[in-house]
């Protein structure tokens, strides 16, 4: 029976990073044995198409893709969802979360860019800068983006926005703990859009995008099983993916306790599935 492969990217697919590939040569060997074992993978990611559509001069193997955690999926090439959050209620919640919280800065995901940057009153010309330097490093894992806070208002009024982020903070200890306390109560809050805690940023989609909900929606299209489907994450926002399939859920070694908690196995490398699923060997605490 064929099999489903639905896997994270950053810190996941893309774990360890390389400097040549955006994804290790044995992680892009083991996807390819799965496909031509007749199985189907599906990258479920809060990264936009832009980026995503570069993975398959990588994997040289055709993938579906769900992207900004569900506002858009793309399978057998199509687009097949394509959803936007209401542009008058994500300014009213925007304007709000600015007003009650110590955020650093805002990113939104449009049509036209994959991300524009709004710094709040924190965002100093020194954080300005380590947050550039941070981009940098990223190497080709980096998006495009602009930091114009004249842009991300007439973005924000006019064009269709799949994603909303709230950073706060550069300091990822700090941080990391704030962001995971605030994404609680604006879910409590403002229960119409998506909320997912990403270490130091906040992911808003509109609603019913989650990766659970999304997943869902792409099974239910393509006919897999329930009992078919393995998930892999390492973040926050793939804790509903754990526990909707929990059965085949993977979570990455390096992950917080936090999230770890809800697969049911843990494993270091993507490319361990080889041995655990393909050739259905037993599964260790870690591998």
């Amino acid at each position: 029976m064929s099999k489903l492969l639905a896997v994270d990217l950053d810190g996941t697919l893309f774990y360890p990073k390389q400097v040549t590939h955006r994804i290790s040569k044995k992680n892009v060997a083991f996807l390819r044995k799965w496909i031509d074992a007749g199985n189907k993978v599906v990258l479920v990611s809060s990264r936009s198409n832009d980026f995503t559509n570069k993975l398959d001069k990588e994997i040289k193997r055709p993938v579906d893709v769900i992207n900004h955690l569900g506002a858009k999926i793309r399978i057998n090439g199509e687009m097949v969802k394509d959803v936007c959050i209401d542009k008058d209620h994500l300014t009213s919640v925007l304007n709000e979360i600015r007003e009650n919280f110590d955020t650093m800065a805002y990113m939104i995901c449009t049509d036209e860019y994959p991300m524009v940057m709004r710094g709040n009153k924190d965002l100093n010309a020194f954080k300005r800068f380590l947050y550039k330097f941070w981009y940098f490093m990223q190497g080709k894992y980096k998006e495009k983006y602009i930091v114009d806070n004249d842009v991300f208002e007439k973005q924000l009024a006019t064009a269709r926005t799949f994603m909303a982020r709230i950073l706060f903070g550069v300091k990822k200890k700090k941080n990391s703990a704030k962001a995971k306390e605030m994404n609680k109560k604006l879910r409590e809050r403002f229960p119409d859009i998506e909320f997912s805690w990403t270490d130091i940023i906040i992911e808003m989609s509109p609603a019913g995008c989650t990766k659970s909900n999304s997943l869902n929606f792409y099974v239910e299209k393509t006919g897999f099983k329930k009992e078919d489907v393995y998930v892999v994450g390492d973040s926050g926002n793939d804790i509903t993916m754990f526990q909707e399939y929990y059965e085949h859920s993977y979570c990455m070694a390096h992950s917080y306790s936090s999230v770890k908690k809800y697969a049911k196995h843990v494993i270091s490398r993507v490319h361990n599935l080889d041995k655990l699923v393909l050739e259905g060997e037993k599964n260790d605490p870690i591998i």
